[in-house]
């Protein structure tokens, strides 16, 4: 007798890398670096012991190269997944720098459809992006088992890779592990609305 597995509801996370990450990381760590200067106190938020910048790299000429690829890149997606054609794509963007020691916090983003990081520079021993299982009812009893296998895992990590992007559910809880290199980790996070044309923004 065979014994099939469906995975039910599943929890998708979308990821690649772009071909040319060297060169397009090398004008965003010069943009990055002016911002720095421009807004060294930056904001308070989910990053701890770095420094964050606003979420206004979608209204910044200098990072359309990215926020393009990020909108195109969201677009995708939610063609694969049957968003509706006449549907308006709302972006925004911001920078974490993470210094040896630095992490962020787990969280969401709430009002928010899909949220996502794209790598900027990781060095060796930067730390890993983690998400944690939505399923919080799975915790009420868990079996006994030899390893962690995706059916039973409560977290999952991702290699950060310098040109790399994830992109997730807004609502899916996600951190990022303490930075144990020598030098500074640098992303770019961002969220993304997805909303019936002419229908104003619900995250300011």
């Amino acid at each position: 007798m065979e014994v099939i597995a469906s995975a039910l509801f599943p929890t998708l996370v979308w990821t690649a890398r772009f071909e040319d990450h060297e060169p397009f990381n090398a004008h965003l760590l010069d943009a990055i670096a002016r911002l720095r200067e421009q807004d060294p106190a930056g904001v308070a938020n989910t990053n701890m012991a770095g420094w964050q910048s606003p979420n206004k790299l979608q209204l910044m000429p200098e990072f359309s190269m990215l926020t393009d690829r990020l909108m195109k890149i969201a677009r995708q997606i939610g063609e694969s997944q049957q968003f509706r054609g006449d549907t308006e794509y709302r972006l925004e963007a911001w920078v974490n720098v993470n210094p040896p020691g630095a992490w962020n916090q787990i969280h969401i983003h709430p009002n928010c459809h899909l949220s996502g990081c794209y790598y900027v520079r990781t060095p060796a021993d930067c730390g890993g992006i983690y998400f944690r299982d939505p399923r919080k009812l799975s915790l009420m009893t868990r079996p006994p088992i030899t390893r962690e296998n995706p059916f039973t895992a409560t977290e999952a990590r991702m290699k950060p890779e310098a040109g790399r992007f994830y992109v997730f559910p807004a609502w899916l809880e996600h951190g990022v592990e303490p930075n144990r290199g020598d030098s500074e980790r640098v992303s770019i996070a961002f969220n993304v609305q997805v909303q019936k044309a002419g229908q104003g923004p619900t995250r300011s």
